[in-house]
């Protein structure tokens, strides 16, 4: 090795937990998961428990694991069919909420509505995303730059549409 090359980045998961997490950022219940890599879904289930306590997230929704895999740049972000939607600044408040917090009050807290009132304001951001549900959300939040990991950028573009996939 040259004094120029640089070598890989470690990451955290083996190569099979991030060919699990790699089809989660999609959105896949873990029977689908199964399906595709070829594994049981008690080993997809497993990977995935694996990878939540590597990422310090035990017991964390599937949404927030998807957000740390991504933010640890483990696995890619999902491809996006297109640019983001005009979000409004509300839109990306649920999106970071969804990706923050596992527990509806604890997203209810964050967006400032009840928590029986959650599940509808959510509802509403995945349809308008055309995601299949909030874990697929949360991954192409990522793909379209809603949440990076840099704070500045994620404040200033609270008040402008997203322009195009990353």
């Amino acid at each position: 090795m040259t004094t120029t090359d640089t070598p890989p980045s470690p990451t955290l998961l083996t190569r099979d937990q991030q060919r699990v997490a790699a089809q989660l950022v999609y959105g896949a219940s873990n029977q689908l998961i199964g399906r595709e890599v070829n594994l049981a879904v008690f080993t997809v289930a497993s990977h995935l428990a694996a990878a939540r306590r590597k990422l310090n997230h035990p017991g964390s929704s599937r949404a927030v694991l998807t957000h740390a895999l991504l933010t640890a740049r483990e696995v890619p972000p999902p491809s996006s069919l297109g640019p983001a939607p005009e979000f409004t600044a509300r839109d990306r408040q649920v999106i970071r909420a969804v990706a923050e917090h596992s527990l509806n009050t604890a997203i209810g807290d964050a967006i400032g509505v009840r928590a029986d009132d959650v599940r509808a304001e959510i509802d509403a951001v995945v349809a308008k995303a055309g995601a299949c549900n909030t874990v697929h959300l949360v991954g192409l939040g990522h793909a379209w730059g809603i949440l990076s990991g840099d704070d500045v950028v994620a404040e200033h573009t609270l008040t402008e549409p997203v322009g195009a996939v990353r």
